[in-house]
């Protein structure tokens, strides 16, 4: 069955999967733009009463089809994972999208890769960040931010009329309540690894797999305290407490600047996705090229595409308190030709993604 046929077949069957209270929903098949201007077809199921619904995309269920051709299953998949993103729009935070007061404080930004977005983001409100290629767009969050797979919605242009509020004040509020609402988290790399394992080992194998890290782990009452400390060939993953859009945090205002003067060094920032970046000090010894072709080969083996943030690396110098890009857009399109064919996108079926709405008038 070719894809087009499956989406059809999709469309006319699911009701058949769906409660009896689903009977007067309009089933419509969209073409979803998300970032990195990747496209995708969610299926999109709406009764008149419903004011925000969720996309349920379909390519990661066409391939599971490729595979098994059971059709029933694939059915009864996106009925269940429909109802229960259903049943998650009731923690959806009471707001009017009219009402700029209602909005305000639930208005927060994220770090998107300006150039691979130019479509995207035509007509979003967003700010470029200066000698880099990330730009920050204003999104409105919709549900909780401790949920896994937040709901939120973009800030377009027509808002700001709709609410009277200028560009620069609508951005301004969007950092601060990010900055508040979605804390930043840096922790070695190595801590991350062994805080993943220690579940399955025992405690004697935990003692050797610390002294194979030689890693320390700080109490949680130090950890505030060595939260910015960098070690020279160490690496920092630096993200936010829910984990997701956690790359945004370099936005932060003097954050990048405490962790420059903590550590009394500049440092590399390594683009590792839109959901987190990593840290190495620049003690003089590294090479921003090489940094560089670590980051485009992870990029296209083990980060999904459209959560790719950057091919470039960044530099921080906490002298002149400045975030540049510290290599160069001409070198990374000719190191692109040279691995371009050698890495593949695997692939990234989640059972649940990130949450996007389709949202009713």
């Amino acid at each position: 069955m070719t894809y087009e046929k499956f989406m059809e077949q999709v469309k006319e069957q699911i009701m058949s999967f769906l409660p009896e209270e689903y009977a007067n929903a309009d089933v419509t098949i969209q073409e979803v733009s998300k970032n990195n201007n990747q496209k995708f077809h969610a299926i999109c199921i709406k009764r008149p009463e419903d004011r925000i619904v969720p996309n349920v995309y379909l390519e990661d269920y066409y391939r599971t089809y490729e595979d098994d051709g059971n059709m029933e299953n694939i059915l009864t998949a996106i009925a269940r994972i429909y109802k229960k993103n259903m049943e998650n729009n009731e923690n959806l935070l009471p707001f009017e999208v009219k009402d700029y007061e209602s909005v305000k404080n639930r208005l927060y930004v994220v770090a998107l890769n300006r150039n691979n977005n130019q479509d995207y983001l035509r007509d979003a409100v967003r700010r470029d960040i200066t000698e880099t290629d990330i730009t920050s767009v204003v999104r409105v969050l919709c549900t909780n931010n401790q949920e896994k797979g937040m709901s939120s919605f973009m800030v377009k242009s027509g808002m700001l009329e709709m609410w009277g509020i200028s560009r620069e004040e609508i951005y301004e509020q969007a950092l601060k309540n990010t900055e508040r609402i979605f804390k930043p988290d840096m922790r070695n790399i190595k801590e991350i690894l062994l805080s993943g394992c220690m579940e399955t080992l025992s405690e004697e194998e935990q003692e050797e797999f610390r002294g194979f890290l030689n890693l320390d782990i700080p109490e949680q009452d130090q950890r505030a305290e060595k939260s910015k400390e960098i070690l020279p060939y160490e690496q920092y993953v630096l993200t936010n407490i829910a984990q997701i859009n956690g790359a945004t945090v370099i936005l932060y205002p003097n954050l990048l600047q405490e962790i420059g003067e903590a550590t009394q060094s500049n440092f590399f920032i390594l683009p590792s996705s839109i959901h987190e970046v990593i840290l190495m000090k620049d003690n003089g010894d590294m090479n921003a090229e090489e940094l560089q072709r670590m980051v485009m080969e992870i990029n296209r083996t083990q980060v999904a595409p459209e959560e790719v943030l950057s091919d470039e690396v960044y530099s921080y110098d906490y002298r002149q308190q400045k975030l540049t890009m510290a290599t160069s857009p001409i070198q990374t399109k000719e190191l692109l030709d040279q691995i371009t064919g050698m890495c593949d996108h695997g692939d990234f079926m989640e059972e649940e993604q990130e949450a996007d709405l389709c949202m009713g008038e």
